[in-house]
């Protein structure tokens, strides 16, 4: 009766050694799993669908071998409390799964169903980003996703033996300083090694409470609330002047434009992983070309201009630029929402 169960456990022990001793080939089996997403859709029938459960089961991929060897080199961060690390678990899964609960739900109920599975998963996220930036201590700016790729490099480079001397030599102090405007970890003089004994590795901080940690500081104010609480206030637009409206597109992008223009206001009291966020929100405004109701009126005709350009005058590309051309719609339907960013 038990047989099988332990043939599972045997063969997930295996797995677990496998990957946490061989980062690099698992690297290229997912990244053959993602590609794999592309090639399937317009294959088959119910192509997005399918297509978005395999980079959904892509990303969910990653994201597990992450935690094995994460948990193989012991590099979870133990101030973490239990609850933060949970939600964040969460709200990762559905960043990789949302697109495809979105599909699945208007192929099984239609129209009303994908809403309803819309306004669902954008209250569980805004509630649980409430709740980290509010009573989690590490937490004030929230990443995208809030648990990102691992390093996987810099663990397969780092030799636990090579720096056992070294840490030695430092009986148990931390070896570098956070410099107060910048973030950047600078080693102590004190603790340098001999040349013999030294790792070359970077630095170590322990942590103090009046330097900002990874997504802490003391700076919370209503930035963050504006972020978080715009995808329920766009829907409650979206639901009151229209799917299309330039009401609900513009509330969005005021909400978006005054939540950055607040955290620049106060810039010299962010870190430096809360100013690269920062960025890459920055940079998530440049999707408010591809969404509508600003894609319909002026992005289509000009993205539409210059693909047939390109395949009318430069040889070889007419196929990749009409296929481009044909599959933009369904792009800009599935993924440009104002409240994925």
């Amino acid at each position: 009766m038990s047989s099988p169960l332990i043939e599972v456990q045997n063969l997930y022990a295996r797995y677990v050694k496998w990957v946490s001793g061989n980062p690099s080939a698992l690297a290229d089996v997912e990244l053959t799993v993602k590609w794999l997403s592309y090639f399937v859709a317009g294959k088959i029938n119910n192509s997005s669908a399918v297509s978005e459960l395999v980079y959904s089961l892509s990303n969910l991929l990653v994201f597990f071998n992450d935690r094995i060897i994460e948990k193989a080199h012991k590099k979870t961060n133990e101030d973490t409390q239990p609850l933060e690390r949970h939600l964040k678990v969460l709200l990762t899964t559905l960043e990789y799964c949302e697109v495809f609960i979105e599909l699945s739900a208007h192929k099984v109920w239609g129209t009303s169903g994908r809403w309803f599975f819309i306004v669902i998963i954008q209250v569980i996220k805004c509630i649980g980003r409430l709740i980290l930036t509010l009573y989690c201590q590490n937490t004030k700016i929230l990443r995208n996703p809030p648990i990102p790729s691992l390093n996987r490099k810099c663990l397969q480079d780092a030799n636990p033996s090579e720096n056992a001397s070294f840490r030695d030599n430092l009986a148990g102090e931390s070896s570098g300083i956070v410099l107060k405007r910048s973030g950047r970890v600078m080693r102590k003089v004190n603790c340098s090694p001999s040349l013999t004994a030294r790792s070359w590795q970077p630095p170590t901080v322990r942590d103090q409470p009046n330097q900002p940690t990874e997504y802490g500081g003391k700076f919370v104010g209503p930035a963050e609330m504006l972020y978080i609480a715009k995808p329920i206030i766009h829907l409650a637009c979206m639901r009151r002047f229209g799917v299309k409206s330039w009401a609900s597109y513009l509330v969005a992008l005021a909400l978006d434009s005054a939540s950055l223009r607040m955290y620049y206001r106060n810039r010299e009291v962010l870190s430096k992983q809360q100013r690269v966020e920062l960025s890459r929100r920055c940079v998530s405004m440049l999707l408010y070309l591809m969404r509508s109701p600003f894609y319909d009126r002026y992005t289509h005709d000009k993205i539409a201009y210059l693909l047939n350009g390109i395949g009318n005058n430069v040889p070889l590309t007419g196929t990749v630029a009409r296929l481009i051309l044909s599959y933009i719609p369904h792009w800009q339907e599935t993924y440009f929402y104002m409240w994925s960013t």
